[in-house]
């Protein structure tokens, strides 16, 4: 999606179509990732519209394919001082803390590192990026195709004259099936036990002790979906919003 308050991109068009399908009405709702949660959690909100699979959030989100798949490649942002980190773990050698997006399941990411962090509601690359041009001893973890939408925006070549070192290794790239997050508490939902369960296994979206009712909203969203990715709906969209020059999720 554009940045805010402009709605338009990809998630707009699908979803909006998705619920002229369905016969209801679209309202989109933007606010910082951990209060999403807690309304996704409270049962406020509805859905989530792409996001991996979490064994902490499957205790309020049902996921269901939507046909996307996220590659993501990061650089790591530091101050100028620090060259050629090789690992996110060596942030602790020179007292740096990380920061990210409060709400962000990052956080489990820096518990595995063992390094400081620290969660920011709001938390943009342009104000991270702030901090560190402002001295601050911060470790930042940016999308690569974003690094480089910052430094075409602001007419850079690389952060070094901000006094920011960048680590093009340091950082293992995201890759993953993508899935639309249901409010287990929504209104639009109902589930029953899934027969099919295999405690024996770990938990993952196709594996899980729950499945949707098929009296539910949630449920003939699920089908709708399924159609759309069949039918190359979905990736037709993606094409015409994330491949197409000068469009941006």
């Amino acid at each position: 999606m554009a940045p805010a308050p402009n709605n338009e991109g990809l998630y707009k068009a699908l979803y909006q179509e998705v619920a002229h399908n369905l016969g209801c009405k679209l309202s989109i709702q933007r606010y910082p990732k951990k209060r999403t949660h807690r309304l996704l959690k409270s049962g406020e909100a509805d859905l989530y519209p792409s996001t991996g699979f979490d064994n902490d959030r499957a205790q309020y989100l049902f996921y269901i394919p939507n046909g996307l798949f996220r590659y993501e490649a990061y650089f790591g942002l530091a101050p100028d001082f620090i060259n050629n980190l090789k690992s996110i773990s060596e942030i602790n050698q020179y007292g740096l803390t990380w920061v990210f997006e409060a709400g962000s399941t990052t956080s489990k990411i820096a518990k595995a590192f063992k390094v400081p962090n620290k969660p920011i509601t709001k938390l943009t690359d342009s104000r991270a990026i702030t901090m560190l041009k402002n001295g601050r001893l911060i470790f930042y973890r940016i999308i690569k195709e974003d690094y480089f939408k910052y430094l075409a925006a602001h007419n850079l070549e690389d952060l070094t004259s901000l006094k920011i070192s960048t680590h093009k290794s340091c950082c293992k790239a995201k890759s993953q099936e993508l899935y639309t997050g249901i409010s287990r508490k929504s209104n639009i939902y109902q589930e029953e036990a899934n027969a099919l369960f295999n405690p024996g296994k770990p938990l993952s979206a196709n594996n899980v002790p729950y499945k949707l009712s098929s009296s539910s909203l949630a449920y003939r969203l699920a089908s709708e979906m399924r159609t759309m990715v069949a039918s190359g709906r979905i990736d037709a969209l993606y094409q015409q919003y994330i491949v197409a020059p000068g469009h941006t999720p």
